[in-house]
This record gives structure tokens, C-alpha cells and sequence, in this order.
């Protein structure tokens, strides 16, 4: 078998699949890892709202919190329309969003918001209600468990050995499995929400949350909210792959 032809016949994975995200995953309690895609159409489109300034810079912003209280906590630089990195967060146990800018001279444009994620909060849990099995009711478990194993006569009990019970007839062996993924957010209350192209119904706070039957390999959700004049449109695309071994 010729494995080199094989595997020279495999076409290389793209560089980039001209699809606009920003994609926010968690490392641990202090840091998070962002991948990013813009298009020239995008950035076009962005330039031409600043009025044609070309003094602008891209940014990658990092908000902690929810609206209205959500905070500022720092602007990292960008060059690339492609690119991914690593972002220490200083406060565990948060709501953190990342957010693509264009800042001109007068304005500021935001091109791609991420999803929300919350982070470890990296301390020793404050419930303090919950019980534990103890070693002696483990022990007693186990006892009990043992003793189902074995039967003798009740009247020969004392003076014969305990007899094994025949191990069961041999089953055949099933197993299934699926996967749902659940996407829940929170939007402006009053805007359109759209995922994958559909609307959504959200709640009264803007909340929404839809429940999907995730099929193998990589599954794209693009989610797009416009205000209700339709002047402001934010979008985030989030990818979820599923692998079964």
C-alpha cells in the first residue's frame, strides 16, 4: 500500500474560511484562550463608518462583567485579520466577554464580540452542608454487598462453607450515546435574536436558550442580535466539535 500517495492526496486544512468569529475558551481561573477571524469586507465596511479615517487602530478589548455594570479591563493591540492568543483575566469567578474595536480619531466601531464565559473562582467553596460517606458507612456498603454474593442453608449456616452463587448468563453488551448542546445568552430586551439564520424567542430580560442535537465533527452557530430599528447588529459564532473514540 502506498501510504505516502495517501496521504499526500489529503488537500491541506485552509488558512482561514472567511467566516467572521471571535471565540473565547477557558484555560484555568486566570487565563483564557481567543481565536479571532475578520474579513476585508468587514473591516471595509468598519472604515467606511469611522468616515473614511485611516488613522484607526484594531483592538481586542476585554470586558469583565454584565451590562449595566460591566467594566473596562484592558485593550490589547491587533494586526492580524487571523490570529488567536492568550489573555490573563486578574479577577476569578467573573463574567468576561472580548470584543474586536476599530478606534478612529472621533469614534469607535465594534467589528466582533465573543461569547460570555465565567471563570473558575479558584477558592475553597463556601457550601459547607453537603455530606460525605463516611468510612464506616463505606465499609458497611461493601460488607452488605459482599454478603449478596453467597448463599447457604439457613440450618447449615455454622458448620458449612459459604456456597458461590452460578454467575448470571452472559448478556449482550449495548451501549449508545448522544450529545445535545445547550446555547443560552442574553441580548438587549426588545432586539432580535437570530440563530443559524432562525429567530429565536427570547424572555422578557432579553435572556434566551435552545437545546441542539450535536452530530459529529464541528458544528457552527452563528448568533446575530439587531436592535429593534435595526441600526446596531452584534454577531458571534461559536463552534462546538464532538469527537466519539
Amino acid at each position: 500500500m502506498n501510504t505516502h500517495h495517501q496521504a499526500s492526496a489529503i488537500p491541506p486544512l485552509p488558512v482561514s474560511y472567511g467566516t467572521p468569529h471571535l471565540v473565547c475558551l477557558v484555560k484555568n481561573i486566570h487565563w483564557v484562550y481567543v481565536f479571532w477571524e475578520l474579513t476585508e469586507e468587514q473591516l471595509q465596511q468598519a472604515v467606511s463608518d469611522l468616515g473614511g479615517d485611516n488613522t484607526y487602530r484594531k483592538v481586542l478589548r476585554v470586558w469583565k462583567g454584565q451590562s449595566p455594570q460591566r467594566q473596562i479591563v484592558y485593550d490589547v493591540t491587533i494586526e492580524s485579520m487571523l490570529g488567536a492568543q492568550y489573555l490573563y483575566l486578574p479577577d476569578p469567578g467573573n463574567y468576561y466577554q472580548m470584543e474586536i474595536l476599530l478606534i478612529g480619531a472621533n469614534r469607535t466601531v465594534s467589528l466582533l464580540a465573543s461569547n460570555f464565559i465565567i471563570t473558575p473562582f479558584g477558592q475553597v467553596s463556601d457550601e459547607e452542608d453537603l455530606q460525605w460517606a463516611s468510612i464506616d458507612q463505606l465499609y458497611r456498603q461493601y460488607e452488605s454487598a459482599m454478603r449478596q454474593t453467597y448463599m447457604a442453608s439457613p440450618q447449615l449456616w455454622h458448620i458449612s462453607s459459604p456456597i458461590q452463587k452460578p454467575p448470571p448468563p452472559a448478556q449482550e453488551l449495548n451501549l449508545s450515546l448522544d450529545t445535545e448542546v445547550i446555547i443560552y445568552g442574553k441580548a438587549t430586551p426588545g432586539a432580535l435574536v437570530y440563530v443559524q439564520g432562525e429567530p429565536v424567542t427570547i424572555n422578557h430580560d432579553g435572556s434566551f436558550t435552545l437545546r441542539y442535537a450535536l452530530s459529529e465533527g464541528c458544528s457552527v452557530f452563528p448568533i446575530k442580535a439587531v436592535s429593534r430599528d435595526g441600526s446596531q447588529v452584534r454577531s458571534v459564532v461559536t463552534l462546538v466539535t464532538r469527537e466519539t473514540y
